[in-house]
């Protein structure tokens, strides 16, 4: 993997990679989040050869009325997975949002359950009990635990 690139991206270039892998290949607009056509979220990638083979997104959210920071739209491309090029994203997008103030905390997302263990080696806990969503399949909301990861901290 010495040709590997982690940068910020833009929405452009991650939604086909979201489509592809969250949306079982179904078009780009399906791949879309909230707050994405107020260009709210920041995006990272990582970059082989020139293409894109994974990413994820942070949305500055309200949840429960307080607000909080989202992790959304991770994608790794297949035949990437299991290299830690994902986790490489995880960690460039986790730590660029604790060095750009304001922090807003606590920072937590939505899991696919087949991916809570790749969410727990990054620092994540379940706090809710395992939920459906809609045409999706079955998740679980995990929040990060900052202690328990290095650059952590409160």
């Amino acid at each position: 993997m010495s040709d590997l690139l982690i940068r910020r991206a833009t929405l452009d270039e991650v939604l086909p990679l979201r489509a592809l892998v969250l949306r079982a290949g179904g078009p780009v607009e399906s791949a879309r989040l909230p707050g994405d056509d107020r260009g709210e979220g920041v995006h990272w990638s990582a970059w082989i050869n020139g293409e894109i083979v994974a990413c994820t997104s942070l949305y500055t959210v309200e949840r429960d009325g307080v607000r909080s920071t989202q992790l959304r739209g991770a994608a790794t491309r297949e035949g990437h997975r299991g290299m830690g090029v994902g986790g490489k994203v995880i960690e460039a997008a986790l730590s660029a949002w604790r060095e750009t103030p304001p922090v807003v905390r606590p920072l937590w997302c939505n899991a696919r359950i087949a991916a809570r263990t790749f969410y727990e080696r990054h620092g994540f806990m379940p706090i809710s009990e395992p939920f459906d969503v809609e045409g999706v399949g079955p998740h679980i909301r995990m929040q990060l635990h900052e202690e328990s990861v290095p650059g952590g901290g409160a």
